[in-house]
């Protein structure tokens, strides 16, 4: 991953934790989204699901998890990962804020993924 890591590599990241079933918008980030589309500047830090605010140090990911682990794990793995990977970009430290949209009760169902079947 490069030094400033877009928000589809992030998007990446984030659904291949496990207990991550797909990532989930809210309408905070679907507005975000399609106000950078429409005027189209700022597309690499917004995707569904997933806002990067790098002035202000903070990314929001909206998930849907399982239960395949405790939910405290998949959010706290989340969480670990933006940092990890957003460190080289923002070097004073990430706030990353998980909002866990809903739950799976069917462990292993097909789900959204980007880029997979």
């Amino acid at each position: 991953m490069s030094s400033e890591p877009t928000a589809r590599d992030l998007v990446e990241l984030v659904t291949s934790i496990p207990g991550v079933c797909g990532l989930e918008p809210g309408i905070g980030t679907t507005l975000r989204t399609l106000d950078a589309r429409v005027r189209r500047v700022g597309g690499d830090r917004a995707h569904f699901g997933l806002n990067l605010d790098r002035p202000g140090r903070a990314v929001t990911v909206e998930v849907s998890v399982d239960r395949s682990r405790p939910i405290r794990d998949i959010v706290r793995d989340i969480q670990a990962a933006l940092q990890d990977a957003l460190a080289g970009s923002v070097p004073a430290g990430v706030d990353a804020r998980v909002r866990v949209q809903s739950l799976d009760t069917h462990a292993g169902r097909a789900s959204f993924r980007l880029g997979r079947a």
